[in-house]
């Protein structure tokens, strides 16, 4: 793996909070006054075409700069006494090709679409895309160098504190990337639509080979799920449901709210009762993809019981991550938004590299990994690298 060095599109390190204080999905009121990410990428007009047009005005008033050497960037993400440390710069389309980038989910070719064509109105990255790996000792040595000297940004949101390094000195860039030419494969941890959109629009224009991405290791992320909400019980009662579940799990009803335990484990709201499902699979089924909690899901209640057969495409079936599930699921089930939602166990990292030498797929948002980075800290530019 090479990771490019790139000129990076970004706000003065004293306004790098303002900046990227207000986050898409995140509920804020409309101010037309301020300048910040969302303002450039998201205007209450809604014209992406003028995207580039605003970014050339904060540029000249100086909202934004450019860095003047390409550089790779150190960025740290701590909350409490869990910190992640990854590199960001530019990686080749075409490593997902050769396979040194692994995919672990499927992806919807309709939303590649639609990113590639952001894409080539914008010509703009402005959110990596999360790549992880094995430790690497020499890696670790590098972030230690860094991470005991001055931050070149460093700020706090949401109780979450933020630390970035600018790394232009060719001789510590070719160190990095000597490291990394020894890892083999790296995961795609969050970022598929945007890896492959990327790869689509390579196709397309070769001069546009890149995307922006972070690496780090996989040890330094927390695997976290996505509940799967069901809109449909398929024309059959609820009790007749329940019943015709035990022909795959162990069901039991429970007085509250339990989390699973385990990757056989499942909690599931329906009318009004939490159930404990356990799965009659094996814990070490073999291929890796029988025992994926969301594959159970898919193949032993979706498919069969409830006749979704697409779930890329059936409306039928929503998937949420809740910060609170145990409070999430009840609310949208009692509101009548879903009829019942599950909650699987998260899936061990080791049994998503399984899947993918298996040469599998887990099945569309299987995993929720944190941390994030934030939108549009570090934007790359496709017009001027």
């Amino acid at each position: 793996m090479i990771l490019a060095p790139f000129n990076a599109i970004r706000p003065q390190p004293q306004n790098m909070r303002s900046w990227v204080n207000r986050q898409l999905g995140d509920s804020f009121g409309e101010n037309k006054d301020v300048l910040d990410f969302l303002s450039l990428i998201q205007p209450y007009s809604g014209n992406p075409p003028q995207i580039r047009k605003r970014l050339h005005t904060f540029l000249r008033q100086g909202v934004l700069v450019r860095d003047p050497s390409p550089s790779i960037y150190l960025l740290q993400i701590q909350t409490g006494d869990s910190k992640s440390l990854g590199f960001v710069g530019s990686v080749q389309t075409g490593r997902l090709s050769t396979g040194e980038i692994k995919a672990h989910e499927d992806v919807e070719n309709n939303r590649v679409e639609i990113f590639k064509e952001y894409l080539k109105i914008t010509q703009l990255n402005a959110e990596p895309v999360v790549l992880c790996h094995p430790q690497n000792k020499e890696l670790e040595d590098i972030c230690y160098q860094f991470t005991n000297s001055l931050p070149f940004a460093e700020f706090k949101r949401k109780e979450i504190d933020y630390k970035l390094w600018r790394i232009d000195h060719p001789i510590l860039i070719d160190r990095i990337n000597k490291a990394l030419k020894s890892i083999r494969s790296f995961y795609i941890a969050d970022g598929h639509h945007r890896c492959f959109s990327s790869l689509s629009y390579s196709k397309e224009d070769n001069t546009k080979d890149q995307f922006l991405a972070i690496l780090l290791p996989h040890d330094q992320l927390q695997i976290d799920h996505f509940c799967r909400m069901f809109s449909t019980l398929n024309e059959m009662r609820i009790d007749h449901f329940v019943a015709k579940l035990s022909n795959n799990f162990k069901v039991e009803r429970l007085s509250s709210y339990k989390a699973p335990q385990s990757i056989l484990e499942f909690s599931m709201y329906i009318g009004g009762s939490w159930f404990w499902l356990t799965s009659k699979r094996s814990d070490t089924t073999t291929p890796t993809l029988n025992r994926i909690p969301t594959n159970i899901i898919y193949e032993d209640i979706a498919k069969p019981l409830l006749g979704i057969q697409n779930l890329q495409k059936d409306k039928r079936i929503a998937y949420r991550h809740y910060e609170n599930p145990s409070q999430q699921i009840k609310e949208d089930v009692d509101k009548g938004e879903y009829v019942l939602g599950i909650q699987h166990y998260p899936i061990p990292f080791k049994d998503i590299i399984a899947t993918v030498e298996d040469s599998d797929l887990l099945p569309p948002k299987s995993t929720h990994f944190r941390p994030k980075p934030l939108h549009g800290m570090l934007i790359f530019d496709f017009l001027t690298q």
